[in-house]
């Protein structure tokens, strides 16, 4: 269980860098700022390699929360339910803090909902899709293992 959480850590902090870096990337060229992998301001602000590291380790970050975050499902003593609660609860905060700490938008009341309900959306609607997969996978298995017993004769 460790090995696969140090995997995910990993995984989940270069997913979180690509991601980070190439969405601002995209919002960048979108308004015109041009081909630079962090904004504006914050090259204002910290000098752009203070912010481009700023930017990676908070993008990384977010990437480990969401992917090592993953583990909570592995706890064997808590239900889908708990590992769920904890998992998205813990994005959403992440979520927030990064986009605010990252001044990808103002820190004020309205964004911090409109940001907890985007990733709470997001969530459900990837939960649900994953858990509709795996009840078909589960089914299939159920079905092939019928199979199985009747050939055996059990």
């Amino acid at each position: 269980m460790k090995k696969m959480l140090i995997i995910r850590i990993v995984i989940g902090f270069i997913v979180g860098v690509v991601m980070g870096n190439l969405i601002t990337l995209m919002v960048n060229l979108a308004y015109g700022e041009g081909a630079i992998l962090v904004p504006p301001h914050q090259v204002e602000a910290m000098g752009y390699g203070l912010a481009l590291i700023f930017q990676t380790v908070l993008s990384g970050l977010l990437g480990v929360v969401c992917i090592g975050g993953i583990s909570f499902y592995d706890i064997e003593t808590w239900s889908l339910l708990q590992a769920t609660i904890a998992h998205s609860l813990s994005m959403m905060i992440s979520f927030i803090v990064v986009f605010s700490a990252l001044q990808w938008v103002p820190f004020t009341l309205v964004n911090c909902l409109v940001i907890a309900a985007l990733v709470l959306v997001t969530y459900a609607l990837i939960w649900v899709i994953m858990y509709w997969m795996w009840k078909k996978e589960v089914e299939k298995m159920n079905e092939d293992l019928k199979a199985f017993r009747v050939k055996e004769g059990k």
